[in-house]
């Protein structure tokens, strides 16, 4: 395949017009490829077509949890028709959904065709902000450009994935900061869950956080405020908090004085914001460093 300057296509130029031609053909709003860590636990979303934003890029995913994670799990299709009807309680596991505002989607499986490989290198996943019933052949459509890309990202893999069988792949189970932050979309906040890899942390810091979380909470619910929560990834790839209240919710340092052994704990930095009518506070968790803490111990 060659270019308009006589040269070669790259692999990742042949990858980028494959997801042009199948958002072409199907008359996509969205097309992206997430690709499985070494150790096939976490999933990232690389690539993206038609996205309102580059925050798919801080998105990280569990393996077994929301579209990606299911798929590669499976090994088939998973198809998601109305969004979030159709995944009720799981609507936090679908974060590419939420930051794309996606109703609709298919998501398969990228899997090699070399037999030494046991592993999919990811997940193509084509979307559509509206809501939309994709039939069988369109299916097909999308694992047909999944087969190409798998062919693709063949040519330029030297060794196969980590060879970790599925059956140690751990199970989705709610976390306890996954089941406080459902309590809190139950209590009318906005929750978004972008690091997932947050989850993995033990059960201990995972409720340090919920802790943080739920005081901010009780605050905009007793001040009858619209809140937001953010989990996301900064630049330095810690997980990066962010609380937002519009209304009159007035916060202060000595408001988290009754957490501030959790937030050393953490190791966290508080960073509070207030204008006239919306504040904002937002500290960050070093999730990579707890998570080794955690494999060394």
């Amino acid at each position: 395949m060659i270019n308009e300057s006589d040269q070669p296509l790259t692999i990742q130029q042949q990858i980028q017009l494959e997801l042009q031609q199948l958002k072409s053909d199907m008359a996509l709003d969205f097309v992206a490829v997430a690709l499985a860590d070494a150790n096939y636990r976490d999933i990232y979303w690389k690539i993206a077509l038609g996205a309102n934003s580059e925050r798919y890029k801080k998105i990280t995913v569990r393996m077994g949890n929301g579209m990606a994670g299911k798929v590669l799990q499976a090994r088939r299709p998973h198809v998601v028709t109305s969004f979030p009807e159709e995944v009720q309680d799981e609507v936090l596991e679908y974060p590419i959904f939420l930051v794309e505002s996606l109703r609709s989607g298919v998501g398969v499986s990228v899997d090699s065709g070399r037999i030494e490989q046991k592993e999919s290198y990811g997940v193509l996943l084509v979307g559509q902000r509206e809501k939309r019933l994709f039939s069988r052949q369109e299916i097909e459509r999308v694992e047909q450009a999944a087969s190409i890309l798998a062919a693709l990202y063949d040519s330029i893999t030297i060794q196969p994935l980590s060879e970790v069988m599925h059956s140690k792949v751990e199970m989705l189970q709610s976390s306890p900061l996954l089941k406080h932050l459902r309590n809190f979309r139950a209590q009318g906040v906005t929750c978004e869950l972008l690091d997932q890899r947050i989850t993995r942390l033990p059960d201990e810091r995972q409720e340090q956080i919920a802790t943080i979380l739920e005081l901010l909470v009780c605050r905009c619910i007793q001040s009858h405020a619209a809140a937001k929560i953010v989990l996301g990834q900064d630049d330095g790839g810690h997980t990066l908090v962010e609380y937002e209240c519009e209304g009159v919710c007035h916060l202060s340092r000595e408001l988290f004085n009754p957490v501030q052994e959790q937030l050393i704990a953490l190791k966290c930095n508080l960073e509070i914001m207030v204008e006239e009518r919306q504040q904002s506070v937002r500290f960050t968790i070093p999730t990579r460093l707890l998570l080794d803490e955690l494999n060394w111990n």
